[in-house]
């Protein structure tokens, strides 16, 4: 079968999938600006849900303080004994006024919270319809681009530019698919650092631990202050090759990331702080840990620097991943116009001289 009659064959299912596309076609921006708004309203629910609590702990408080005057006869049998009836009159009205202040207060933070979420179930609700809309607008597209392989993949020589705008798209599809896979690398490196980073901060304060427990042992701490300090250091060198596993696997996803020099934790010496356990010793001690401290703060500072330079190569690579997907849009854009071309003119009525020729 000639591509002409596969054009006219196809031509009523692609006229039909160019309607549905152009009535889903608003879905896509819809959906993105849904997204924000529902995340704008799970802020304000979770303020209010912050500002209710504390609200309802104060109201909690003022009743307590309203109740001692207003259920309390034997303050008021003292003020009246002592001849202050109305200070203990004033008073009880001012812990009056105060709790139900702070009751208005709260039910009204409830109501708006009633209402934002009222607001975010109806956005939940328009945002399925959206989603649904652009799920029907992606499935047409890959229909409309399964249609027009089948009739032009591959040299078209009866199409004049279709070849050269599908080679194009296809370059435009590598360089998309090679720079989201260095994105996503460089992501996965990011998130390797800070939790690398999160460790880091965990054996600085093991490590700070130590040497509080090391200076109270040279100070007549006995076994105790030792226990804790090795188990603090115990604690420090767990967290310390946490991060080097951490950077290493960032290393292996971007070679560019500066890897840390070695961070010894020095667990002391068992025998000898038995056998000869003394000021000596313990200084000695107290000195290694403070040499592991230097060296942990350098490598955190290192991995502090190394962390800054993956996130900012990251956004860079996000903004080309970015720029590729624009091209890679305008590139399939092109060469689906291309093939929309082709149909109408095979659709149009033939001219006197193609109808001569024929």
């Amino acid at each position: 079968m000639s591509a002409e009659q596969l054009l006219h064959q196809a031509a009523s299912k692609n006229a039909e999938l160019l309607r549905g596309l152009n009535e889903t076609e608003h879905a896509s921006s819809a959906l993105q600006q849904s997204q924000t708004y529902l995340d704008d309203l799970d802020r304000e629910i979770k303020a209010c849900d912050a500002q209710v609590k504390n609200l309802e702990a104060k109201t909690k408080t003022e009743l307590q303080d309203h109740k001692k005057y207003a259920e309390s006869t034997a303050r008021r049998f003292m003020h009246r004994a002592v001849g202050k009836k109305e200070k203990f009159a004033e008073k009880a009205t001012k812990e009056e006024r105060e709790y139900v202040e702070a009751l208005a207060a709260e039910n009204e933070a409830k109501s708006r919270r009633e209402e934002w979420i009222k607001n975010r179930d109806e956005a939940r609700k328009h945002h399925a319809l959206l989603e649904d809309t652009d799920r029907t607008h992606k499935n047409l597209q890959a229909e409309l681009d399964a249609l027009y392989n089948s009739i032009f993949a591959g040299p078209s020589p009866e199409f004049p530019g279709e070849d050269q705008k599908e080679w194009a798209m296809r370059e435009a599809k590598d360089a998309f698919n090679t720079a989201k896979q260095r994105q996503d690398a460089e992501f996965q490196a990011v998130k390797c650092l800070q939790d690398a980073e999160q460790f880091m901060f965990q054996a600085l304060q093991s490590l700070d631990e130590a040497r509080s427990h090391s200076r109270m042992d040279m100070f007549g701490g006995g076994t105790l202050s030792d226990m804790m300090e090795r188990d603090a250091l115990s604690q420090a060198q767990n967290a310390t090759e946490k991060v080097k596993m951490l950077v290493q696997q960032a290393q292996r996803l971007s070679p560019d990331i500066q890897g840390l020099g070695n961070i010894e934790i020095s667990h002391g010496h068992v025998m000898s702080d038995i056998l000869f356990d003394g000021i000596f010793t313990d200084m000695a001690q107290h000195d290694r840990i403070k040499d592991s401290q230097a060296q942990a703060q350098r490598e955190a500072q290192t991995l502090r620097n190394a962390l800054l330079k993956a996130q900012e190569k990251s956004k860079q690579l996000q903004q080309e991943t970015k720029m590729a997907l624009a091209r890679l849009e305008a590139s399939r854009r092109e060469l689906q116009q291309i093939r929309q071309d082709a149909f109408e003119r095979t659709a149009r009525p033939p001219t006197y001289d193609q109808a001569v020729q024929k």
